[in-house]
């Protein structure tokens, strides 16, 4: 057997195994990324502080006004400050504190690196047996 056949059965392998992982990494990173591009920052009012707990009070569309509870953040917490919680518009009583501009990135740039690898894979366990 050829050194260069070797490569190839090994670089083949290893394309059968990240291409697979890679696009349903890349695609579930997507997916997350396009579902978190629709929340919508809005400005929450401390309602209520509690020892482990923090109430938030913001308004939604139409002038309903929602309330949830959270854990208070690094930050000292007293009744009447300002914060910004996201808001899906599907789901607008429940909100979040933190921003969700991140979601999914890991998985995206997880995705791409083993696709891309798997892709560099297929090339070398094509071009390896014809040298």
């Amino acid at each position: 057997m050829n050194p260069l056949d070797a490569i190839a059965i090994a670089a083949e392998v290893f394309a059968w195994l990240t291409l697979p992982i890679g696009i349903v990494l890349l695609s579930v990173g997507l997916a997350r990324r396009s579902w978190s591009r629709r929340y919508a920052s809005t400005k929450a009012v401390v309602a209520a502080v509690h020892d482990h707990e923090v109430t938030l009070r913001w308004f939604g569309d139409g002038g309903a006004v929602h309330e949830m509870r959270a854990e208070p953040s690094a930050q000292a917490a007293t009744v009447g400050d300002a914060r910004t919680v996201w808001v899906h518009p599907s789901r607008p009583d429940e909100a979040r504190i933190d921003d969700p501009a991140h979601d999914g990135r890991i998985l995206t740039t997880l995705g791409w690196i083993l696709t891309a690898t798997g892709a560099i894979a297929v090339v070398l366990s094509t071009v390896m047996p014809l040298l």
